[in-house]
């Protein structure tokens, strides 16, 4: 068989996975659409019994929840495109780097989830406590939109999903010989300024908070560079 009608297949199965998670996409979007009342009300609990939310256009509803199904059929749709990345590559890995592929195919959904979650069930709360205080810290009566509240708290879910990756790139980074994990240690002081730089964007304007995200992140870096230095020093015994 020819170089280009291998290359011809390749892209042929490219087209048919990228086709499948869209596909898949636009199927876990319209499902989360029909059910798109029953995710609001559980994305509203943080502020249940604290604040009534507003709509304040006829269209603003319908556009809060569209796009609050289009970011749950992203979250279940993401593992799978994943899936189709990681077989689509598969056959093109040697020896260890199909154990770390694969080990990426579980930990990249399994880290962002975590992330979200931890952004819904821990900072949310402490975030809108934050709001509703600062509000009315004058006398002034908190007037929240629907639609401004469900994107303010899915964009704090998407931040954290996606700041969990970090580590993990930092560890194939390292395994795969990109950078040592000497030189990862050597620039400790400059991660934890970053990562409580980090903690102080992502989080509300309270010491409490910041700490309550950075000290893990930075205990989750402190166990992927031991990870990083066992890895490379079996390397190098062997």
């Amino acid at each position: 068989m020819s170089e280009g009608s291998d290359w011809t297949e390749h892209l042929d199965e490219l087209r048919r996975r990228i086709i499948a998670v869209l596909v898949f996409f636009c199927a876990t979007s319209l499902v989360a659409f029909i059910f798109s009342d029953s995710i609001a009300a559980f994305l509203m609990r943080p502020v249940a019994g604290a604040v009534r939310l507003y709509t304040f256009s006829p269209a603003e509803k319908f556009m809060a929840y569209l796009k609050l199904a289009m970011c749950s059929g992203f979250a279940v749709a993401a593992p799978f495109a994943i899936l189709q990345a990681g077989e689509f590559i598969w056959p093109g890995l040697i020896g260890r780097e199909k154990i770390w592929a694969a080990f990426a195919l579980v930990a990249v959904p399994v880290l962002f989830l975590g992330g979200a979650a931890a952004a819904y069930t821990y900072l949310s709360p402490a975030a809108m406590k934050f709001f509703l205080s600062f509000a009315s810290s004058d006398g002034v009566e908190p007037l929240w939109g629907l639609g401004a509240y469900l994107d303010l708290l899915t964009m704090m879910m998407l931040a954290f999903g996606l700041l969990l990756q970090a580590p993990l790139l930092m560890l194939i980074l390292i395994v795969t010989g990109v950078i040592s994990a000497g030189r990862v240690a050597s620039a400790r002081p400059y991660v934890i300024i970053l990562i409580f730089l980090a903690a102080g964007i992502c989080t509300p304007p309270d010491v409490f908070s910041q700490i309550a995200l950075g000290v893990p992140l930075y205990l989750l870096f402190e166990a992927t560079l031991a990870i990083g230095w066992i890895v490379t020093r079996k390397r190098r015994t062997k």
